[in-house]
């Protein structure tokens, strides 16, 4: 599997932490702010692994705002895509 970048919120759930990762609407929660990231990763890791066994990872992942930069599938959430211009047939009018 590629490597991939996503966005981890943290925040405290009663008397422990909760870990979300929203792109792809994964949350799991653990006594400590550790626990709870250790547990996402894991979480978000078997689901990612369950997408590339079906064969559906990248429609997945394009699906949830991620984009492949050329190194890694990158959160659009975390750093948006660069523009690009594509031209088109020939970028110049014809010369006569």
């Amino acid at each position: 599997m590629d490597r991939i970048v996503y966005q981890i919120e943290e925040s405290r759930a009663g008397t422990g932490w909760s870990a979300h990762c929203p792109e792809l609407e994964v949350t799991v929660f653990g006594d400590t702010r550790d626990d709870a990231r250790t547990a996402l990763r894991r979480q978000v890791g078997d689901y990612l692994e369950d997408c590339e066994e079906l064969g559906i990872l990248e429609d997945t992942l394009i699906e949830a705002g991620f984009y492949d930069n050329g190194e890694v599938w990158m959160s659009s959430l975390i750093e948006p895509p660069q523009p690009s211009i594509r031209f088109i047939g020939s970028p110049f009018p014809p010369t006569t």
